[in-house]
């Protein structure tokens, strides 16, 4: 019996990592559950900073695989996947090809504006499972447009599955702790996004780690300063910081669960605080976070400031102090944390098993 194929094509551009992460760990998984019986493929940006470090087979694109619809249709019939995942990415003529060979096809969306592109009526009858990988309160109901589309055409119907977040065991916790010599709540931990996003002509990571600089020397917690792979400089050495290039997903999520206080943007590492209850302060540092962030903010688990350091400080300093603290984490322990990690990796697994 051949191998089941299963194809990623997430959103794949030099400033953003959060689609290749979620796709990257999903692969991750299945192929531990299925190993020999499964054939992993994924079609990426050659400009991304991790395009060639993926550690499945990958084809590498010019520019990002929407804009290259006739090549991505060709490998997608060459190739005969039985599922494709499009993660917040793919075009109609891509989907076709897919349902054309007689793959399942996967869309996930994670804000309102990509959760349309789902709702398009050129998806009529291509997307077999669309999931939303937001909590119900960090996106605006579907509008009434788009409730009669899909009560009028054989549309996916969009589902709320939470943020995909792979929790860290306590011997993974353990472990991280001993390796940088850290104690549980006596760090905060800074992290600007992929560390491509330019914001005012001005590198988001520098901002982060120098806001770091300043909130250590004020609080006496120790820094965390994790840069993200695309950022393009060499990673600063600090006597008072301990700075990372990057880190695997559950290294990062392990000290994210137990540090006092996340210096984050708007972006997925925002909504897996959340999950790890652990108290953000945060900025929008792309146009699509606002919106995220604003309705994250309205839970009472996350204070949003303006993308300036003095601001920064003076927001964390306020989040450390109690009785704010303590109530911040009481509100934590009352918000409906689940989240898509099961969800959506056993959803793909029976995709994968069921018969063609």
């Amino acid at each position: 019996m051949s191998n089941k194929r299963l194809l990623f094509i997430p959103v794949s551009s030099p400033e953003g990592i959060g689609e290749y992460m979620r796709s990257l760990l999903l692969a991750q998984s299945l192929k531990a559950e299925l190993a020999d019986s499964l054939d992993i493929h994924f079609i990426l940006n050659k400009h991304t900073s991790y395009a060639k470090d993926c550690p499945f087979e990958a084809t590498l694109l010019e520019h990002s695989a929407t804009k290259e619809l006739d090549f991505v249709c060709d490998f997608i019939e060459q190739f005969k996947p039985d599922v494709v995942v499009f993660d917040c990415a793919g075009r109609a003529g891509h989907m076709k090809a897919a349902k054309k060979v007689g793959a399942k096809v996967i869309f996930i969306s994670q804000h309102a504006k990509k959760r349309a592109k789902g709702l398009k009526l050129n998806r009529i009858n291509l997307i077999d499972t669309h999931w939303v990988v937001q909590p119900d309160y960090c996106i605006e109901p579907l509008t009434w447009a788009e409730s009669t589309k899909l009560d009028m055409f054989p549309l996916a119907h969009p589902r709320n599955v939470g943020p995909f977040v792979t929790f860290a065991s306590c011997a993974q916790k353990r472990d991280v702790l001993n390796r940088y010599k850290l104690v549980p709540e006596g760090y905060f931990i800074v992290n600007a996004g992929s560390g491509g996003h330019i914001l005012n002509n001005i590198n988001c990571a520098d901002v982060y780690f120098k806001a770091a600089l300043k909130i250590t020397k004020h609080t006496g917690l120790k820094a965390v300063v994790v840069f993200g792979p695309n950022y393009k400089k060499a990673i600063p050495k600090s006597d008072e910081v301990t700075c990372l290039a990057s880190l695997q997903s559950t290294d990062f999520l392990a000290l994210m669960s137990q540090a006092k206080v996340a210096l984050l943007s708007g972006g997925d590492t925002l909504l897996q605080a959340i999950a790890v209850k652990t108290p953000v302060v945060a900025c929008a540092i792309s146009k699509d976070q606002n919106t995220r962030l604003d309705r994250c903010v309205n839970t009472g688990v996350v204070i949003k400031a303006n993308f300036d350091v003095d601001e920064i400080i003076t927001k964390i300093a306020q989040v450390i102090t109690e009785p704010f603290y303590s109530n911040f984490i009481d509100k934590n322990n009352q918000l409906d944390n689940s989240n898509s990690y099961d969800v959506i990796t056993n959803g793909i697994k029976n995709m994968l098993i069921e018969e063609r």
